[in-house]
């Protein structure tokens, strides 16, 4: 197969922001130009994909990040929120839940961006907060275009907003009926002056009060105590290597390690000889996934809850244990978890891999009125399988989606940022494209742009962008549409 990518790189001397939205990258490259480092550009650019793009991530929700610094350092700071101390498995078994909800004020943890951006500031940041988060401030005050994405998310789930106040009027009651139509949210704006202030007032002022009084109104658990209580944490990420290059990922509770676990098991197999397009090539990716997801689903969670340290889950004695007895009860349906990444560089060698969600589209479906904060459903997370150690319990964290890459060539001299939306499938769209490049040869734009593939495990179902060879003899294939791709947005760069 001939594959010609479409884009051409975009390349600078100074820096760049990969990120979702324009309007968000403008306003980090704007922050770069006038000399702050990729952490305050960062900072900068998160706020304003929170406002942008509030179906998919937003102050209510989480924020991670792989921070490389200038000196070749690579930090993890961790903004993922925790259960209410209410939300139990013994208060779930008594309200009667067969499973985890999935939306509405029971599946909603205490939201960790904020403090997750404002910890990563504190380390690493130059220019004023308050300035940083202006930017973002006048976005929901004054209004911006809407993206097609977002005028598509209101109308997929209008009923799911209808049925929570908050979210009728922040969403539905001046939607935009097109692309490019104005949208402005000027209570979200208040929220944000109020940060930019101080992040506090989202943990224990009138943000937190408005929150809390809100959740109870609802029937959710959210104390004020349980915002007060929140700390955000800076921690050592995990890495292995591949063939020669470093893989960094972020540690549990994220499922990072996933990631580094289909990459070991496919460092056993041999690609040179087969091209990027082979089934062969998907058939061992199958096989990586199926054992790396199992382990996932028991072993994965909040690292206080844990059975195994995480060095031990990464040892290669761990992945030849026998797990074929082990089973999930995760269902990926990739078209309802959606979140945004987005890589920044400065010109003095820090890089930034930061991610962000609210988990499912517009997060637990519920929004607080008074600020427009909509919020997340990552309580969700949990599940009720009690041989998994991501069983609910108060102020745990849950097993989570997000992650993000930092990968270091020493022989090519060259560091790279990758990341992606994806949910569940995240781990095995990070080893396809890093492998598209290791492997293959591929350049960033080729890897970014090659026809992908995404096992949904433990359904079986394989779903196969055209251009990757499709056997004549297997069952449960769905093949994607060149014009349909599978729901994945990437920001990828080097160094």
């Amino acid at each position: 197969m001939i594959f010609i990518p479409f884009r051409v790189p975009f390349y600078s001397k100074k820096g760049v922001v990969s990120s979702e939205h324009p309007l968000a990258s403008v306003i980090g490259a704007e922050v770069l130009r006038n000399g702050g480092n990729a952490v305050d550009a960062a900072v900068a650019t998160s706020f304003a994909l929170a406002v942008t793009l509030p179906h998919l991530s937003g102050i209510g929700g989480d924020f991670f990040a792989l921070v490389r610094d200038s000196n070749g350092e690579v930090s993890f700071f961790d903004g993922g929120g925790y259960a209410p101390t209410g939300l139990s498995m013994e208060f779930l078994e008594t309200a009667g839940y067969p499973l985890m909800p999935e939306r509405g004020p029971l599946s909603v943890n205490v939201p960790g961006m904020v403090f997750g951006l404002y910890n990563m500031w504190k380390a690493f940041g130059e220019l004023e907060w308050r300035n940083l988060i202006k930017p973002a401030m006048y976005l929901a005050s004054k209004g911006f275009p809407a993206t097609q994405s977002l005028v598509s998310a209101i109308n997929n789930v209008s009923q799911i907003l209808a049925m929570d106040n908050g979210s009728a009027e922040t969403y539905l009651l001046s939607k935009p009926s097109k692309p490019g139509d104005l949208v402005k949210f000027p209570r979200l704006a208040k929220a944000l002056e109020l940060i930019s202030e101080d992040p506090r007032n989202f943990y224990e002022g009138e943000i937190a009060e408005a929150i809390t009084e809100y959740m109870e109104k609802k029937g959710g658990l959210i104390s004020l105590d349980d915002l007060k209580s929140f700390k955000p944490e800076r921690r050592k990420p995990i890495s292995s290597e591949y063939r020669g290059v470093i893989v960094y990922e972020t540690p549990p509770n994220t499922q990072g390690i996933t990631t580094l676990h289909i990459l070991m098991i496919l460092e056993d197999y041999e690609f040179k000889e087969i091209k990027a397009s082979s089934f062969t090539r998907v058939r061992a990716f199958i096989k990586a996934c199926e054992l790396a997801y199992k382990i996932r689903d028991i072993h994965i969670g909040d690292p206080r809850y844990m059975r195994y340290k995480v060095e031990e889950i990464l040892s290669k004695d761990f992945l030849t244990g026998e797990y074929e007895s082990l089973s999930s009860n995760h269902m990926y349906f990739f078209d309802k978890a959606d979140t945004t990444f987005f890589a920044i560089a400065d010109q003095r060698d820090m890089i930034v891999a930061g991610i962000q969600s609210i988990f499912y589209i517009f997060g637990s479906g519920i929004t607080e009125p008074k600020y427009q904060i909509t919020l997340n459903n990552r309580a969700s997370g949990f599940t009720l399988n009690k041989r998994s150690v991501n069983t609910p319990a108060p102020r745990k964290k849950p097993l989570h989606t997000l992650s993000a890459m930092i990968i270091e060539s020493e022989k090519e001299d060259r560091v790279i940022s990758l990341g992606l939306s994806g949910g569940h499938l995240r781990p095995q769209l990070h080893a396809w494209i890093l492998t598209n490049i290791v492997d293959f040869g591929m350049s960033i734009q080729e890897a970014i742009e090659y026809p992908r593939f995404a096992f949904l495990y433990p359904t079986k179902r394989l779903l196969l962008e055209r251009g990757i060879e499709t056997p004549d003899n297997l069952s449960l294939i769905h093949i994607s549409e060149p014009t349909r791709p599978l729901y994945i947005s990437y920001a990828v760069f080097c160094l």
